[in-house]
């Protein structure tokens, strides 16, 4: 009759039982660290935290422009496409397909001189024109993904694919919110190829996740207020009994992240009824800035509204506000450049103006950052040669800018070469250098800002290389 020798049989017979003394350790440690887990239980909340160092900036926001918008086109002139204009490349031009066109295309519209600076601004920006000492531009960003959903990954959450948090939600988890009766993270609009991916907590507790919200007083976030066949008392039996259910769970599993961050957001969502509808409500802003951010326009109206609600959330004490500047156009222009862009253009340009002016003017920028980027730019090449020529996605040379609190006013860093197709070796910026310098202008050593996942202290910038860009700070 066979005997099968069994492995903890195995582990007590060999080397005179010292495996055994080994399983017996590490069981006995792995009893030890979850009864430390039990003991050292965090809690994740939206509390206001202390940042690592003074911070320059207590707000940010956000305007991300999905899906490749043309800088060479809108305000980062190259005088070198003009003396090409209809002629092949002085030197290869790479693009996503193989054998891709050659031929440059000059910018089909002129370009001011602006400001103190003297910049010069593409004339499909006339509002932008007007505030362009404001900014200070990055024009020598580059990324390592030529798509665009892994491009608008990379840019918003630190790494080129799904299941990474974003930047918002990081910057939540280091600081929390001002106001406890509103999210650390909001985002404004739609226009992200990833959809709501882009501002998600992914494994960082639910509660840092971004906020979904319209420019709608009457419901700017979906199902905010009581339905109108329930009693203000109802609902406040219903949540009492949802919340006796959930901590009763809670005392069972004193680890459940996702159950306790939907206890906070029961919490929250109560006091948000009032709060986010009052913030929400525009019509208590003057003719004169309703004006500036151009809400009662045709065309820019709706992505005005929704800077405008930008200011009143970040004067409301909201961290980290995400605006999408997509507006049901197409940025991916492939084809037809010269007819798309200008309307997109129009879009974006009075509100976001209309933004940095506002912000200047109430004091707001010393401690407001704003951003404005897409994930990659357009190449100086036309896609096809066709009647209505577009721009294929340029990852290797485009420009974002920023503004507001702790940036240099009226300043340029970096450039790409005459083209405008690649940024130059000596200044090159990636995303991790983005996110690392708006962490540090908040206060956040992006070093320290982690989080334990999968066995390692995980941030948003992880292993890439990073530099805070100190060049373009005051």
């Amino acid at each position: 009759m066979k005997t099968f020798l069994t492995r903890r049989q195995a582990l007590q017979d060999a080397a005179v039982g010292f495996g055994a003394l080994a399983l017996n350790s590490m069981l006995a440690e792995e009893t030890a660290i979850g009864a430390e887990l039990l003991a050292k239980e965090r809690t994740y909340d939206l509390e206001p935290k202390a940042p690592h160092f003074p911070a320059k900036a207590k707000h940010v926001i956000f305007i991300y422009i999905g899906g490749g918008p043309s800088t060479i086109d809108m305000f980062d002139p190259k005088p070198a496409l003009l003396k090409y204009d209809g002629k092949p490349a002085p030197f290869e031009i790479k693009g996503r397909a193989l054998n891709g066109s050659q031929q440059i295309m000059a910018s089909p519209w002129p370009f001011t001189k602006c400001g103190k600076s003297g910049r010069e601004i593409s004339n499909l920006l006339p509002h932008f024109q007007k505030v362009v000492d404001k900014v200070t531009f990055v024009r020598s960003m580059q990324t390592d993904r030529i798509d665009h959903s892994t491009a608008q990954f990379t840019f918003v959450t630190g790494r080129g694919f799904t299941g990474f948090p974003s930047i918002g939600a990081w910057v939540g988890y280091a600081l929390g919110s001002e106001n406890r009766s509103l999210p650390a993270y909001i985002a404004l609009g739609e226009g992200a190829t990833i959809g709501t991916r882009a501002h998600s907590s992914a494994w960082l507790p639910p509660v840092f996740h971004g906020t979904s919200m319209r420019a709608d007083r009457h419901a700017p976030i979906h199902d905010i207020k009581r339905p109108e066949s329930m009693t203000a008392g109802q609902q406040s039996r219903l949540l009492d009994m949802l919340q006796q259910l959930n901590r009763h769970q809670k005392a069972a599993h004193p680890l459940d992240q996702d159950l306790e961050s939907r206890i906070a957001n029961y919490e929250l969502a109560a006091r948000m009824q009032v709060e986010a509808l009052k913030v929400a409500d525009l019509s208590g802003e003057s003719e004169a800035t309703r004006k500036l951010y151009g809400i009662d326009q045709k065309v820019s109206g709706q992505f005005g509204k929704q800077c405008l609600l930008a200011r009143r959330l970040v004067e409301s004490g909201v961290r980290f506000v995400q605006i999408y500047g997509g507006g049901g156009g197409n940025w991916d222009t492939h084809n037809n450049i010269e007819g798309q862009l200008p309307g997109l253009c129009q879009y974006i340009d009075q509100g976001m103006s209309g933004l940095l002016a506002d912000l200047e003017q109430r004091g707001m920028m010393k401690d407001t950052l704003v951003v404005w980027s897409g994930e990659f730019g357009r190449l100086p090449t036309i896609e096809a040669r066709n009647s209505k020529p577009g721009r294929d996605h340029n990852p290797y040379g485009f420009s974002m800018w920023m503004a507001g609190a702790g940036m240099k006013p009226g300043f340029d860093f970096g450039q790409s070469d005459d083209l405008g197709y690649a940024a130059v070796k000596d200044f090159k910026v990636g995303h991790s250098d983005i996110h690392a310098t708006i962490q540090h202008l908040l206060g956040i050593d992006y070093k320290k800002n982690t989080f334990p996942y999968e066995g390692r202290d995980e941030s948003l910038v992880g292993v890439n290389p990073a530099r805070v860009i100190h060049e373009i700070l005051a």
